[in-house]
């Protein structure tokens, strides 16, 4: 997640996109000119090294962040729309919103957590269900398989979920 003054996050961005990431995290609290510049960066990048354009996210609201004022996530998601971004990272809860400031915009879920698993530092966590039926385009998954007993029985416990959440839709 890059912010930082604009220059610096263009340049890194750059490079960033020149290596082929797909997506880049940009936090939208550093405003519409950041998030410009590193959208500007990782498409330059990207198209200077021959490579298909990347996907810039900008970060709303954290998801361990329970206490962030309402109106804070509407400011953000326009930032990410006049910079150019091509989606937002954002809790479940937030998706619709997100979607009606921006409908072309991907969303991506953080803190998903499967039923009954440690929320650990998520105050604004989702099951997996939760965020598809939310209307999620992409969902984060770490800990919950990362730090599971078993990590390939908790990645295909997930995926099952995930699946019967898109048939149910």
């Amino acid at each position: 997640k890059l912010h930082d003054i604009p220059t610096t996050v263009r340049k890194a961005s750059k490079v960033i996109g020149s290596l082929g990431a797909r997506y880049l995290n940009f936090h939208a609290q550093g405003g519409v000119a950041m998030l410009t510049a590193g959208v500007d960066g990782f498409l330059a990048g990207a198209a200077d090294a021959g490579l298909e354009a990347p996907v810039p996210l900008a970060v709303t609201v954290l998801t361990s962040d329970g206490d962030a004022p309402p109106h804070i996530l509407g400011k953000r998601v326009q930032a990410a729309l006049e910079a150019g971004c091509g989606g937002v990272v954002c809790a479940a809860v937030d998706v619709h919103e997100v979607k009606q400031l921006g409908p072309r915009l991907l969303a991506v879920v953080p803190g998903i957590r499967p039923v009954g698993a440690d929320r650990h530092d998520q105050a604004r966590a989702a099951t997996p269900e939760a965020a598809v039926l939310a209307g999620a385009d992409l969902l984060v998954i770490g800990r919950a398989v990362t730090g599971a007993v078993d990590p390939a029985a908790a990645a295909s416990a997930i995926a099952d979920a995930v699946q019967g959440a898109i048939s149910s839709r």
